[in-house]
Parts: C-alpha cells; structure tokens; sequence
C-alpha cells in the first residue's frame, strides 16, 4: 500500500510497516494547536488560585475563533504532513506530492546480484514516485546485466530468454522474464502500456527482478554449494563418470 495522500493508512516508507498515520495540513492545523494550548492550561491550571480562571477561560474562548484563523493563514495551503502510528517518523507531503522522504517501500535488491545490478535497483527505487517510467528503464537495463550475469550475452534481452527457453527454463521464470522486457521496452519506447502515472506497475516490477534473481542465481548457488558439502569427493568423481562430464 503505497504513501498516498490523505489516507489515513499506507506503508511508512521509514519503517516499513502499514500503519494509520496522522494528517497535519492548513485545514487542522489552528485546531491541532488549540487543543495543545488548551491540555497545557488544563495541566496548568489546577496550581493556580479560583479568581485567575475566569481570565484564562475567557483567553481560550477568544482564541477559539481568532487563532485557529490566523493560523490557518500562516500555514502554506500546499504544505501537509503524515505521522506514522508505528515509528513515530513523518512523511513530508507539498500539492499532494510526497518530497519526504524520496524512497519507497520496497525490499532491497538480492544480495547474489552483481553491485552494479544493485546500483541499478536502488537507482530506480529513489525515482519511482517522481518517475515510473524512468524507474522502469532502469529495470530493463538491470535486467539486460542480470542476464549478462548468468551467462547470456546481454545485448539483446529476446534473444537471451529464447536461449534459456531451449535450456529448459521454467515457464513462469520465462513469463517473469518477458513481463519485465515487454513493459520495459514499453518506457524506453512509446508502446501500449502507459507507465507516466503508474507507480503500481512500476512497484510490481522491482519484485520480479527480485524473483528472477531468486531463480537464476541464488537457488542455483545454493544448490551447488548443499551438493559440494554433502556429496562425498569420491562419489562427485562417479557421478560424472556416470554422467559422461
């Protein structure tokens, strides 16, 4: 659930959790205050003798009116802000925008990806509010070193899938591949889906990455580093007599 405008509950890009958050704009700003003014004189108060409350009560009436005015002129009307429930942080918000803080939330890029993959990744998080369809540029491209990464040439995304296809790879690895090439080729050329004003696409594509990096690289590290620790010398040495390797 990304940080939008007024909702009342959306992921805090600082802790990551969805939680209720409080708004803070021009419209409730003179109340917020009033109501602090008016729990410090309630605490306040009760120390003091009875002929000086009718004096502060008469202040609280006359500022009901007149100050939540006044500063409802003092506050910019563009200006808003959200409090997270869960971590207490703030999102910074200007003509409905967030400017604060420019990231998402989004899982980190897989740790078996290539630093400059990485690079990529995080480069493209820190755009996707402004710019969903430069963030998905980015994506193809981290997609065209991925491949690189595995193997393939690199150069031409097509033509790599369609190797990996002859391999043997999975369909939904080859949907998830497609996917971010075709919606990818979409930003970096004018093409059917519109991605000006579609972070939610955007979003999605950053998982995929994610997911193709879980099947390409990290499941198969995994599986070659279980099969050298637990998988005797000896018996390797057979199994690739058998095998003809």
């Amino acid at each position: 659930m990304l940080p939008k405008h007024g909702n009342k509950k959306f992921q805090c890009p600082h802790c990551n959790t969805v939680a209720s958050q409080e708004w803070f704009t021009a419209n409730n700003a003179g109340s917020t205050v009033l109501t602090i003014v008016q729990h410090l004189y309630l605490n306040y108060r009760p120390s003091i003798t009875d002929y000086v409350q009718e004096n502060i009560a008469n202040f609280l009436e006359k500022i009901n009116g007149e100050f939540q005015k006044n500063f409802y002129d003092l506050v910019p009307k563009g200006f808003s802000v959200a409090t997270c429930s869960s971590c207490g942080d703030f999102t910074l918000w200007v003509n409905k925008e967030i400017v604060y803080p420019k990231r998402t939330s989004l899982p980190p890029p897989n740790n078996d990806l290539n630093e400059d993959i990485k690079d990529l990744y995080l480069e493209a998080s820190s755009i996707l509010n402004d710019s969903p369809k430069g963030a998905t540029a980015l994506l193809r491209l981290a997609l065209q070193k991925l491949l690189d990464q595995v193997g393939k040439n690199g150069k031409n995304i097509n033509n790599d899938i369609k190797e990996l296809v002859a391999e043997g790879m999975s369909p939904k690895i080859q949907q998830a591949l497609d996917l971010l090439r075709v919606i990818g080729n979409n930003a970096v050329h004018p093409g059917q889906i519109n991605l000006d004003d579609n972070t939610e696409i955007a979003q999605k594509l950053f998982g995929i990455l994610n997911f193709i990096a879980e099947e390409l690289i990290t499941k198969p590290r995994e599986l070659e580093e279980l099969y050298a620790d637990l998988i005797p010398p000896d018996t390797q040495v057979h199994i690739k007599q058998r095998d003809g390797t």
